[in-house]
């Protein structure tokens, strides 16, 4: 039986900005588990305060749970070591003990006889089957202890399994090894330990992924991993690559791997880091077309350049608005949004009108809001629900930005002053004041992010900037852009669009 263990809670909050409170792992092992993992390891008892308070929490069926600790301290009886006590004592039924499977690593860190640490790693083992607990043995430095060549690591792992260990795990513990030593340690470990053989990897090669397939082809059974590579230096082997990929290749067959893309989201936001979007599968770009070749093979038959359904793990196919873009992605881009991009003379214009912005520095990939906003104008909607008559703004040194802003709507001029802590801060502020007015709904709209981008740096204080704001309304999040030498200006432009796009209800079910 082919089994998958998460250990993001423990190997994962290795990283140096992650750390996490009980309530945090309840909810990443409640994410983890709509997954159907196997095996969720949560920390290592003896010496994370936060797992105490877990498992008290934890409402979850417990068997999956495993919790994580080392062999027993040289010169004590393993059935009265503190930490072995400790793991006898917890809620988990599996654990997760850690041993050295290499005889420098022995001599040389823990400063034992390897001989004598052979039989500390089978009475460790041994004491907690006895005491009722499943054993994941992980031969840590195994890898780099049987390219040694002096048979030790094969020693270390014989020893887990005469202890009762029910499953024993290879580790790339420095994430040095290459996928060809990969299996012949595996092979080897199948052939001298009658037990399930699995494989943790580290990724400080960028192999970890890869190391870890090796390792499943030449026969491991049992895989572990962070759900998104998390994990101290390089990290660990990302299983939500992972996932997928056994799934194609049919080793494990996931129910729920439609909830990959959003379980990996809840996780990395608790874990308050951002997902790369060049992360396989569950990135933001994963199944983003911008090229007008590749897009066009997509359009007309999806697996020309996708490697499974965007849907399969629930993520989602993106073309990216561009010049490189041609009139199809264009036309597909606006399909149930604008019909009369159907019609190829507004086609047309709306074409032109994107190679000429975008020769003038505005970059729509980004900012998709603005060109749905300029394709909506084109076309003879009415996006323009207010017009901005005037602005002004003073900033000085010790003062707070002061902004005065004037708007008009069908006729009727508003205006009004406001403060902020920068320039842009106070014109935003201002033009709101304006439009509460006769937009009361724009009291849900906020920012979430300013950027500013030089385009042509070599005209120095006098280059042209591209500016790009995140906007949400609690429920949609959508990103505008303006181009000025003058950078207020720029910044007015874009909040102008994102103002337009919040009021159009054309616009609705858009970034949803």
């Amino acid at each position: 039986m082919f089994t998958i263990l998460d250990t993001t809670m423990r190997d994962g909050a290795q990283h140096p900005k992650i750390g996490y409170s009980a309530d945090d792992k309840l909810g990443i092992a409640e994410a983890i588990d709509s997954l159907g993992i196997d095996f969720i390891e949560y920390g290592a008892p003896a010496f994370d305060p936060e797992c105490g308070a877990f498992e008290e929490k934890y409402r979850l069926p417990a068997d999956k749970l495993v919790a994580f600790g080392m062999t027993a301290k040289h010169g004590i009886d393993p059935a009265r070591d503190p930490g072995l006590k400790k793991l006898i004592s917890c809620r988990a039924p599996y654990i997760t003990l850690v041993g050295k499977a290499d005889s420098d690593q022995v001599r040389n860190v823990l400063r034992l006889d390897p001989d004598l640490y052979l039989e500390n790693i089978r009475k460790s083992v041994a004491t907690l089957t006895e005491n009722g607990k499943k054993v994941i043995f992980d031969a840590e430095h195994f890898f780099d202890g049987h390219a040694r060549g002096d048979g030790y690591a094969i020693k270390s792992i014989r020893a887990a399994a005469l202890g009762g260990a029910m499953i024993i795990a290879l580790c790339d513990t420095c994430g040095g090894s290459l996928p060809g030593a990969i299996k012949r340690g595996v092979e080897a470990a199948k052939r001298e330990a009658d037990v399930t053989i699995g494989v943790h990897t580290h990724n400080d090669s960028g192999l970890a992924v890869a190391n870890t397939l090796a390792a499943v082809e030449a026969g491991a059974e049992h895989v572990q991993g962070t759900l998104l590579g998390f994990g101290e230096r390089c990290g660990n082997a990302s299983l939500s690559t992972l996932i997928p990929l056994l799934n194609r290749l049919g080793y494990i067959k996931t129910k729920n791997l439609n909830m990959l893309t959003p379980v990996s989201r809840t996780v990395a936001e608790i874990s308050n880091i951002t997902i790369p979007d060049s992360t396989p599968f569950v990135g933001a770009a994963a199944f983003t077309h911008k090229a007008g070749l590749h897009a066009d093979g997509v359009l007309k038959e999806k697996e020309a350049f996708e490697l499974i359904p965007p849907e399969s793990v629930g993520n989602s196919r993106r073309f990216v608005i561009s010049k490189e873009a041609g009139r199809h992605l264009i036309k597909a881009k606006l399909k149930g949004v604008l019909r009369e991009a159907d019609d190829p003379i507004v086609l047309e214009k709306i074409f032109s009108a994107l190679k000429k912005r975008e020769a003038e520095g505005y970059s729509y990939e980004a900012a998709e809001a603005s060109f749905y906003i300029m394709a909506a104008r084109i076309a003879g909607r009415n996006v323009d629900f207010f017009e901005t008559v005037g602005f002004s703004v003073n900033d000085s040194f010790g003062s707070p930005s002061r902004a005065e802003a004037s708007i008009e709507v069908n006729g009727q001029r508003e205006s009004a002053v406001a403060e902020g802590v920068g320039p842009v801060h106070a014109l935003d502020r201002a033009m709101r004041k304006c439009m509460l007015r006769f937009f009361p709904a724009m009291d849900k709209v906020s920012l979430l992010d300013y950027k500013v981008r030089v385009i042509d740096s070599k005209s120095a204080t006098g280059a042209k900037v591209r500016v790009s704001i995140t906007t949400t309304d609690g429920k949609r999040t959508w990103k505008t852009l303006g181009v000025s030498a003058n950078v207020v200006h720029a910044s007015l432009t874009a909040l102008e669009d994102s103002y337009r796009f919040a009021l159009n209800d054309d616009f609705s079910s858009l970034f949803a």
